[in-house]
């Protein structure tokens, strides 16, 4: 196993964690057939690495009042607002991703809102007032059909 880079034991733990990040080592470990000293070991070097950045809750917002998803194409009116953008958009709650992309819009972001009304006031009063941002387009989901991680495994 080299220091700084991925084999195979290290692909199989992540696969094993992309399914279910609260499974125990032990079960990781019996499931790919090492100790759980490996898996303790291998994971601290994947976090010291910046592979294994934490773990999160997959949350279903609609369960939760939260109806809609909007993804917004963003065009900067010059380059030079990117990072005054981005910092600003940070700041709104409801901004849960932000892509610095190619293509037609300089960046791309999702944010979740409770109905449209909730989605008009964020847009309105916290989105398009931000300086540097030329124009948007926003795109509402219908339906979100798949949400994984990639499986490492060969």
């Amino acid at each position: 196993m080299m220091k700084n880079k991925l084999d195979k034991v290290d692909l199989s733990i992540l696969s094993q964690l992309s399914g279910n990040a609260q499974m125990p080592y032990t079960e990781v470990a019996k499931s790919i057939d090492i100790s759980p000293g490996t898996v303790h070991m291998r994971i601290k070097k994947m976090r010291d690495m910046g592979v294994i950045n934490g773990t999160t809750l997959c949350l279903d917002y609609s369960h939760m009042g939260w109806k809609l998803t909007v993804f917004i194409g963003v065009y900067l009116k010059e380059s030079r607002f990117y990072d005054e953008v981005i910092d600003a958009l940070k700041i709104i709650p409801e901004v849960v991703k932000i892509h610095h992309i190619t293509g037609k819009y300089d960046l791309f972001i999702k944010i979740h809102s409770k109905d449209i009304h909730h989605y008009r006031t964020i847009y309105q009063e916290e989105i398009l007032t931000i300086k540097g941002i030329k124009k948007t387009e926003a795109f509402i989901s219908m339906e979100e059909n798949l949400n994984r991680h990639i499986l490492f495994e060969e």
